[in-house]
């Protein structure tokens, strides 16, 4: 069983038309500038709209630089656009620093990782932290988290025009 989701893995991470994988060798913030970059340009090549583009680049930034201070190299990328949406999943070697399964825990991303804290909470508004994961939930439909040795947060955004500014 294990070597079949090994393999489902491996073949998810060949490059296609709609699909762009690749991976940051360390854990410098500077990676980060560079992931946003390249993110923009594939977005970009793919046509999508530019309030698309400019949201997913976003939350590429945000994923890509916690994924930089929390978990441990290599960071990989992956972008995915197909059936009006695009999936942005961002991977490493990390593990989430709480448990996410079992009798009564059902973790919800409107929780501020970074802090571990409610949003609900007073922030500290001037703070340069925090804020992360909160803006990949206002700026996606849907996101999510797998943990275990390594860990995956992932986003997905419409792809089509909206009619709201």
């Amino acid at each position: 069983m294990e070597i079949l989701a090994a393999q489902a893995t491996a073949l998810s991470l060949l490059p296609t038309a709609d699909r762009h994988v690749w991976s940051l060798p360390d854990t410098d913030l500077a990676q980060a500038a560079h992931t946003r970059r390249k993110a923009a340009g594939v977005l970009e090549r793919w046509r999508l709209p530019r309030a698309t583009v400019d949201d997913a680049v976003l939350v590429v930034c945000e994923l890509v630089t916690n994924a930089i201070r929390h978990g441990r190299s290599p960071v990989h990328i992956a972008l995915h656009r197909g059936q009006g949406a695009l999936t942005i999943s961002v991977s490493d070697q990390g593990h989430v620093p709480f448990p996410t399964k079992g009798p009564g825990l059902d973790l919800d991303l409107d929780l501020d990782l970074d802090l571990g804290v409610e949003l609900g909470a007073d922030p500290d508004h001037f703070g340069e932290c925090g804020r992360g994961l909160s803006i990949v939930a206002a700026l996606s439909q849907a996101h999510g988290y797998e943990g275990g040795d390594s860990t995956t947060f992932w986003a997905r955004l419409h792809t089509h025009p909206t009619d709201h500014a």
